[in-house]
């Protein structure tokens, strides 16, 4: 009975154990079956995706970047001053490469690159190796005399500026990955580049390109072309002249903008020291490749009191004939403002004021519009933000708000200092003087030409109304008597009546702590003919030697500026 009873629980439990084998088999079969399923069916397209890929070789195609132009004003023609150059890139597959290190040995020392340095790359990359960019001509052809298998020549087109120099601050250049750095280039670096196409070879399972392998092309879309408002031979002239001005009075630098009042163009923009955009490589101080005409922030003096007049007399505060008693200083908040000249001068006129750049007399008009309304006519003139010049960085400036300085701070103001802004803030809050009382935005390209042919034009419309236009009257024949009887005499062009103001501003100290006694900036606006204003010159200098005012360095060059410009364009003589 023990017997019969001991085998049947031994049978039993051999049931058991079979049923549970059965059921782990049974299991695992189910398990493995869901997971071909998810395999083979759910994640079908992904894999066969991914093993398609896995015989192909991508590379990209570079799209053409759009050339950026200047057009002859008579012809219409258009000269390109970036344009796109054709060179050629050598390039290697080196598992066609039967020989690596005599490949490596006779394009070296063409390529001026180490036999060493060419068979790391060659041993190390397995499909597609870059060996040298923007390859000349000759050097391509002279390679591509050797005949080696493996070593591949191609197109390549590579930025070329041909008028070298030329308004390099307004261009900017390309770096060595094709991208733009600085001026027009990176501010369009997305459309002057444009897209880039895809390349597809078929290749066998060991990475080789198959000879007959099919390709699939996606075509690159060439970059957007631009069409400046700069003029090449005006552009040329203000370099000159500035370049002249700056090295004659040791200055440590310059800025010169030449605008179209009525539409905002920007005709010619210059800086000095400035580069050669082929050359960006040889710079070694980066502060070069600024645009100190929209980057360049300094307290702007004089010239300042233009637009202190200008919401004098809009405000109905003042008139040209306005009379105040010049004591020679004023004190606020236990601080002495004085005139540039250290004199008292009586009775004089707000025509007088300007004249003779009186620093008392722009604190009695801001006194007598008040602090607050002063603020909102800066305002309205665009300081404190950027004008939208088409430039990848733009200095905005600072003015204060009344409630955030003394009485002192905000007098001085009124002619030119505590407040910081940039030489295309002001020459475009001239330009509201000069076009009856309208500011317009500044702007450099003229229009944009698209890959299919279309061309979208650069809208000219004003952006707001400033002052009237009888203020603007009135403040014209203020600014012509400053070049006829006052500091402005140097900007004068015989035959024209020539409109602008002086300024010779101070430069603070690096720590922040007071000016700097021994460096100023000398500046001068003006505006021609001044019954019809067609341009507005700005020109500034940093710091020359041995020179404490603007009308000996800065207002000459206005006047020379604008001389070139009637002649150029023939603007008749004022009547």
């Amino acid at each position: 009975m023990k017997n019969f009873e001991h085998t049947h629980f031994g049978f039993a439990e051999q049931i058991s154990r079979i049923r549970f084998l059965v059921f782990v088999f049974v299991l695992l079969a189910l398990i493995g079956i869901a997971r071909l399923f998810y395999l083979m069916i759910i994640k079908n397209d992904f894999y066969a995706e991914a093993a398609l890929g896995q015989h192909w070789a991508r590379d990209v195609i570079q799209p053409k970047r759009g050339k950026i132009y200047v057009k002859d004003e008579i012809t219409g023609e258009l000269y390109p001053i970036a344009d796109n150059q054709k060179m050629s890139l050598i390039s290697a597959a080196p598992e066609e490469i039967e020989n690596k290190k005599e490949a490596a040995s006779r394009i070296g020392p063409i390529l001026n690159i180490k036999e060493e340095k060419i068979i790391n790359l060659l041993e190390n990359n397995h499909t597609y190796v870059v060996l040298a960019k923007a390859v000349s001509y000759e050097i391509a052809e002279k390679i591509k005399s050797f005949n080696i298998k493996g070593v591949n020549i191609s197109d390549q087109y590579v930025r070329y500026y041909p008028e070298g120099s030329l308004a390099a601050h307004v261009l900017g250049f390309v770096n060595a990955d094709g991208q733009g750095n600085y001026g027009l280039e990176q501010y369009f670096n997305p459309e002057l580049y444009g897209k880039p196409g895809t390349y597809k070879a078929e290749i066998d399972p060991t990475g080789k390109k198959i000879a007959f392998g099919k390709t699939v092309l996606k075509e690159a879309e060439n970059g957007t072309d631009i069409v400046l408002t700069i003029n090449r031979d005006v552009q040329k002239k203000a370099e000159q002249i500035l370049s002249s001005q700056v090295k004659r009075f040791s200055a440590e630098g310059g800025s010169m903008i030449v605008m179209d009042p009525e539409s905002g163009e920007i005709l010619a923009m210059a800086n000095v020291p400035t580069f050669d955009p082929n050359k960006y490589s040889s710079v070694q101080n980066f502060e070069i490749f600024k645009n100190s005409a929209a980057q360049g922030l300094y307290e702007p003096g004089s010239i300042f009191k233009v637009m202190t007049m200008a919401a004098g007399l809009d405000s109905g505060k003042i008139e040209p004939e306005t009379e105040y008693k010049d004591t020679g200083k004023i004190i606020l908040d236990g601080h002495k403002i004085q005139n540039s000249d250290r004199k008292a001068h009586g009775l004089v006129t707000m025509t007088q004021v300007l004249e003779k750049s009186l620093n008392t007399g722009t604190t009695f008009v801001m006194q007598q519009v008040g602090k607050l309304p002063f603020y909102e006519y800066l305002k309205k003139f665009g300081f404190g933000k950027k004008t939208g010049i088409e430039q990848p960085i733009e200095e905005s400036g600072v003015i204060y708000k009344p409630s955030e300085v003394n009485d002192h701070t905000y007098a001085t103001i009124s002619f030119g200092q505590s407040i910081t802004t940039t030489p295309i803030q002001m020459i475009s809050s001239f330009a509201t003087v000069a076009n009856g009382g309208k500011l317009i935005r500044p702007h450099l390209v003229a229009e944009t030409i698209l890959e299919d042919g279309r061309s979208l034009k650069t809208d000219k419309r004003p952006i707001t109304e400033v002052i009237s236009k009888e203020t603007t009257a009135k403040l014209k024949k203020m600014m012509v008597a400053v070049v006829e009887n006052g500091h402005g005499k140097q900007a004068a062009v015989s035959g024209y009546t020539v409109a602008g103001k002086t300024g010779t501003a101070q430069v603070p100290k690096k720590d922040g702590l007071g000016y700097d006694p021994y460096r100023n900036i000398g500046s001068f606006v003006g505006f021609g003919p001044a019954e019809s204003p067609r341009f507005v010159v700005l020109a500034k200098i940093d710091s020359p030697k041995g020179v404490p005012w603007a009308e000996t360095t800065a207002a000459p060059i206005v006047g020379q500026m604008l001389d070139f410009l009637f002649k150029y364009y023939q603007i008749p003589p004022s009547s």
